[in-house]
């Protein structure tokens, strides 16, 4: 009659219980032979991996021109205009519609004017070399707030207009041509801040400058 063994006692048994870990070993060994035999097979393209890397710099956070196939023109543009010196209330941003250049508070127009301040004119100038030669339109858009309206200009949608216009009149004596100038006027109907106080209403009253995409062009 034969005898169970208890594994506890069986000296064979207590010898070979931990061997799974031989096998789990060479199936490691085995999976990293395997993808440093797939890494030994591609082929790495220096120069292009040196593109991408250059690509990430100089970049506005989260620019939608990257990898998107859309102009090379604008991602260009965005990256000079981000690299220039510029007053405070000037804003440099990439979205969707293209380069927008924001030019909020008193640092264009003051209250009630459509009068370009110096400022303005000297911020345009330092553009002008990196907007100027490119093929794409401008989009000139101006933003009033509620307190804006005087004799004058007796409402919102023509202040706005007016400053627009303003902006376009200083860029087409710089040479930039008439056909890739819009303006646009949206009187205070886009605020960005709930006017609550005199320094929110001053920070909706703003022009920008849009540097369109070529697909969003006439």
């Amino acid at each position: 009659m034969g005898q169970i063994i208890d594994s506890d006692d069986c000296p064979v048994c207590e010898e070979f219980k931990d061997g799974w870990i031989f096998t789990y070993g060479d199936l490691v060994t085995l999976l990293l032979c395997f993808f440093i035999l797939l890494f030994s097979l591609c082929k790495i393209d220096d120069h292009k991996l040196k593109q991408i890397s250059d690509s990430f710099r100089s970049l506005p956070p989260g620019s939608p021109f990257l990898f998107s196939g859309r102009s090379s023109n604008l991602e260009h543009a965005a990256q000079e205009l981000e690299k220039m010196d510029m007053p405070d209330s000037v804003n440099v941003s990439a979205g969707k519609e293209g380069v927008e250049v924001s030019f909020s508070r008193n640092v264009a127009f003051a209250q009630g004017s459509i009068e370009l301040s110096r400022e303005v004119k000297e911020t345009i100038d330092k553009m002008l070399p990196t907007i100027g030669p490119l093929p794409n339109d401008i989009l000139i858009s101006g933003h009033t707030d509620p307190t804006d309206v005087n004799d004058r200009f007796p409402s919102n949608w023509e202040m706005s207009i007016g400053r627009a216009s303003a902006i376009a009149t200083y860029l087409e004596s710089k040479g930039i041509p008439t056909k890739r100038i819009q303006v646009a006027g949206f009187g205070d109907s886009r605020p960005r801040f709930f006017g609550d106080t005199a320094y929110k209403r001053s920070l909706n009253r703003r022009v920008e400058i849009l540097l369109m995409p070529e697909d969003m062009q006439r």
